[in-house]
């Protein structure tokens, strides 16, 4: 048999977790055929001599429901070795839409994901009522494969109208909701999303009794995810309590935000593993979700400390607040505020606030949505330069203020200062507030009971902070701190996620299963610098960042990418659940 492409010589991870083995593999019409030796002749033969041979990436948490309808491959998500990305999520939809209601989800999607709203009312026609429509949509230029979720706050939009922010649903209004989901799972719906009680969005005005409600259609039908949203005010324990819940009533697996080790409570992790442990002994299917990169807030000063994050996390905006001279000098015009960071005296009152902590901090940081989030603990080994400006100083880039002040000669003020002032201050830095500790993510990220992932992709595109997902546990965490073995961390990025989400025809190196390929080499795969470019609708800026060390991303057994550029292929699909039936 003459193939349409042929991988020879390379080192096969199945994306099963068992060891690597060599093999060569055979692709035919955008399947694998073929693994073993000696398969014959192809159109085109690729030699994978010292590289792995590994299943596509899926990335089963982004936020690309609205960039997926202009941009066929999904910002650098394909660069990072992804094939698939699943939308959806935390309740945030832009389908189903209720007709004449398109403003409205353009706008929640922006609020909530803070995308600008010029943007998106540049990118997205709102052409689709049904989540069904939707996909037909996404579906007519792909690079890259999409799934979605059913998201709770649009479903109780389309059926409540303004009420679903208000009260509490009928009867009717409920099973309503219930059809809805019963009918976007026909349509190939993944599963259902939603977000705990008084998150501030519609998800979070229902009681819990509508989420086992609309949940309940999942059990019913044998098949669909279930995930949740953080942010709300309980915290990660009100956000997994739900997903627990979900899981035990429905029989099917959930995901929750987020398991992870912060800095004001790093044992945390500890109750939080072995919770996980309990809640999958008492029969219930519950993961909590993890990252393979730190976290924190973002920010720079030139926006005045108004880079907003996610809701859990401590939003700059607030980061100095009730400190007097950030009060005074943040709240100047921008020149005036440059000015003010270059007056030695201004200096010196700041760092008595921010640094020595010599003046008390009155009120304390707020989150985006204005919840107290403690005081800033001026912990300046953890603030660290995110993303440069300016090439020349590209090296700073991962280096904490400490650091580069002790390299410097300098203090910290004038270190923070004086590399904002060079950049007329468009530096953007993270104040570190979870996953900085080693030896702890090792056991976190090394769980069976957690899902590696929520990189939030196409969510917050002015930062885009988790491109890496993928590729910094593949280089930083397996090659270089060795949390678990290359085939376990391949597993973790395609098989269980395909499985959890009932993917049966991707996910692994085997016959029959879609020709979904990732060729990289485990030696230097890793990420590149973060590059901002101004390629979004209206002239709308994203965070591009691209890897080293992948050869090869394959989808659907075309060739996407090689050498690191992509090759204007669109192989990509709609990936649908096993209920999919097309509708006449």
């Amino acid at each position: 048999m003459s193939y349409d492409l042929l991988i020879k010589n390379g080192r096969v991870i199945d994306g099963s977790g068992e060891p690597a083995f060599q093999a060569d593999v055979a692709v035919h019409q955008g399947r694998i055929v073929g693994v073993g030796k000696a398969l014959g002749a192809a159109t085109r033969t690729i030699d994978a001599a010292g590289r792995v041979v590994a299943p596509g990436f899926i990335d089963h948490h982004t936020h690309f429901d609205p960039q997926a309808v202009w941009d066929p491959y999904c910002g650098s998500w394909v660069h990072n070795g992804h094939t698939t990305v699943i939308v959806g999520q935390c309740g945030q939809v832009i389908a189903p839409v209720r007709p004449g209601d398109a403003q409205w989800y353009l706008e929640f999607f922006s609020d909530a994901e803070q995308i600008p709203l010029p943007v998106l009312q540049a990118g997205v026609d709102v052409s689709w009522e049904t989540i069904g429509q939707y996909l037909a949509a996404l579906g007519k230029r792909r690079g890259i494969n999409v799934g979605t979720l059913i998201g709770h706050s649009g479903v109780r939009r389309y059926v409540m109208g303004e009420a679903a922010s208000e009260r509490q649903a009928t009867p009717e209004e409920m099973a309503a909701m219930q059809r809805l989901i019963r009918e976007a799972m026909q349509d190939g719906a993944l599963g259902f999303s939603t977000a705990p009680k008084d998150r501030g969005d519609p998800a979070g005005v229902a009681d819990d009794a509508e989420r086992w409600a609309l949940a309940s259609v999942l059990g019913e039908l044998g098949t669909g995810v279930m995930q949740v949203a953080g942010g709300a005010p309980g915290g990660t324990k009100e956000t997994r309590r739900v997903a627990r819940e979900l899981a035990a009533r429905t029989g099917r697996p959930s995901i929750y935000n987020l398991v992870s080790d912060p800095v004001v409570n790093p044992d945390e992790w500890v109750e939080h593993l072995k919770w996980l442990e309990d809640g999958f002994k008492s029969g219930a299917r519950c993961y909590g979700s993890c990252l393979a990169t730190v976290a924190g807030a973002i920010f720079n000063l030139e926006r005045g400390l108004n880079v907003p994050q996610d809701e859990d996390i401590t939003n700059p905006e607030g980061f100095f607040r009730g400190m007097p001279t950030w009060d005074d000098v943040m709240a100047r015009p921008y020149r005036e505020r440059m000015q003010a960071f270059r007056d030695p005296e201004i200096r010196k009152r700041m760092s008595a606030e921010a640094v020595e902590g010599t003046v008390t901090q009155q009120g304390g940081m707020t989150d985006r949505r204005g919840r107290a989030r403690g005081l800033f603990n001026r912990r300046w080994d953890l603030v660290e330069v995110f993303m440069t400006e300016k090439g020349q100083n590209r090296h700073l880039e991962g280096k904490s203020i400490e650091q580069i002040a002790q390299e410097q000669g300098k203090g910290i003020m004038d270190a923070f200062l004086d590399l904002s002032l060079d950049e007329d201050l468009k530096t953007c830095f993270i104040a570190i507030d979870r996953n900085n500790d080693p030896a702890t993510q090792k056991h976190i990220l090394g769980s069976q009971y957690t899902v590696i992932g929520t990189s939030d992709g196409g969510g917050r595109p002015h930062t885009a902070d988790r491109h890496e997902t993928s590729t910094h546990l593949l280089g930083y965490w397996v090659r270089e701190q060795q949390a678990m073995p290359l085939e376990e961390a391949v597993y973790r990025l395609t098989g269980k996620t395909a499985l959890m989400h009932d993917l049966s025809d991707r996910g692994f190196i085997a016959p029959g299963k879609a020709a979904d390929i990732t060729i990289f080499d485990p030696d230097r795969i890793g990420e590149r610098p973060r590059e901002p470019v101004a390629t979004l609708p209206a002239g709308g800026v994203e965070v591009k960042r691209e890897a080293e060390g992948i050869d090869y991303v394959i989808v659907n057994g075309q060739v996407l990418l090689e050498g690191g550029e992509l090759t204007g292929a669109l192989p990509g699909q709609i990936i649908r659940g096993p209920l999919y039936q097309p509708r006449a």
